[in-house]
């Protein structure tokens, strides 16, 4: 079935080729550039989170243009009050693909905004729905790829300034400059590739409230991910619970662990070999379980999409990688860590090297907390 769609667009977009006909542009004047629509409508949340950096170098570059982000409902809150964003749109695919008619109301909305710049970032695929949004949009100037490491894109022909995507010779080029890779056309200010959540002061409070009605006392907070959609990418679960109960036996910890809608299987296995205090936020919203991780000391996890949430919100994160490439995925900034297992397997990972360095990362938290935020706690030395 699948053969067939990819068949059936090839053709149909073969045709409209024919008829559609897009004039290139060579240069974009950077006094030319004020309403500018980003269109990144997956599900995936990391890939939402590493198109930050290409969201706040736009803001750098053109600090007075309209800055907007199309998104899928899944993710267009994590994004919401980010500073270098001016709106998010939420496009739903599924109520479009009920209504023709919903999708020209959509269309018609886009084009009234009068876009001067649409932008399609790929990294990982390319996506024809991106690609037509951006031409519905009616933006003066359309980028998007031509082909993404050698596979050309069906649709790129909707685009009038067309990026050829390569990485294949340096496939350890991180996901965050990927997706600025796109605008090279535009020559956009440098800017940290740190990710970033902007949660409201209410927000923080509310994560932190949620906290102290359950910690019982206990001053130090250690977050756990102990699942992934990409089965993989899972550590063992009974790994994952040894090094809770040493975090809230040996350090006096409590322990949060997260959980999305395809982890209740190595949750259950985790949290039923963790006889000591803990809480498990399971399907939250996002931006409360966000607003719950900034107050965890450490946050261990998978290569999953809560990885980079952690990360955004500033806590330092221990991430485990088997079959991915941490020099592509892991979060950038000097106060997070990963580990990678031997030969694309997460669970050659032993339990001793996790818990030393985030016994590392616990010691270097407290020697760089605020005074009345450091933990009295003996952390244990390494032979």
């Amino acid at each position: 079935m699948r053969r067939i769609e990819k068949a059936f667009t090839r053709l149909l977009f073969g045709v409209l080729r024919v008829f559609i006909h897009v004039r290139k542009v060579v240069a974009v004047p950077r006094d030319s550039v004020h309403n500018i629509l980003v269109i990144r409508q997956h599900n995936q949340l990391g890939d939402m989170l590493c198109a930050v950096p290409l969201l706040r170098s736009l803001r750098a570059t053109y600090p007075r243009a309209r800055i907007a982000l199309l998104a899928r409902p899944l993710n267009s809150e994590i994004l919401r009050g980010a500073s270098f964003l001016d709106e998010v749109i939420v496009y739903d695919k599924k109520t479009f693909l009920r209504s023709p008619f919903a999708v020209w109301l959509f269309a018609r909305a886009l084009k009234k905004r009068r876009f001067d710049l649409a932008i399609v970032p790929s990294t990982v695929s390319m996506s024809v729905t991106s690609d037509v949004i951006a031409f519905l949009s009616g933006a003066k100037r359309r980028i998007g790829p031509a082909s993404l490491n050698g596979k050309r894109n069906v649709t790129g022909f909707l685009h009038n300034i067309r990026v050829d995507l390569d990485w294949r010779r340096d496939p350890s080029v991180h996901q965050t400059q990927r997706n600025i890779d796109i605008a090279s056309i535009l020559v956009l200010d440098p800017v940290s590739h740190e990710l970033e959540i902007a949660l409201t002061d209410e927000e923080v409070k509310k994560g932190r409230a949620f906290l102290d009605k359950r910690t019982g006392g206990h001053e130090l907070i250690v977050g756990f991910h102990p699942g992934a959609a990409k089965v993989p990418n899972r550590w063992d679960a009974l790994r994952f619970a040894e090094i809770a109960n040493r975090c809230a036996e040996i350090l006096g910890a409590f322990i949060v662990v997260t959980a999305g809608p395809d982890d209740d299987d190595p949750v259950h296995e985790m949290t039923v070999h963790m006889p000591n205090d803990h809480v498990v936020l399971r399907n939250e919203p996002i931006r409360f379980t966000a607003s719950v991780i900034r107050h965890c000391s450490v946050f261990v996890t998978n290569d999953t999409g809560i990885m980079h949430v952690s990360a955004a919100v500033g806590t330092p994160t221990l991430s485990l990688f088997g079959p991915t490439d941490p020099l592509q995925w892991a979060p950038h900034g000097r106060r997070h860590r990963f580990i990678l297992g031997r030969g694309g397997s997460v669970d050659s990972i032993t339990v001793e090297k996790v818990w030393d360095v985030l016994t590392d990362m616990l010691r270097a938290f407290a020697a760089s907390a605020p005074p009345r935020e450091r933990q009295a706690v003996e952390y244990p030395r390494h032979s």
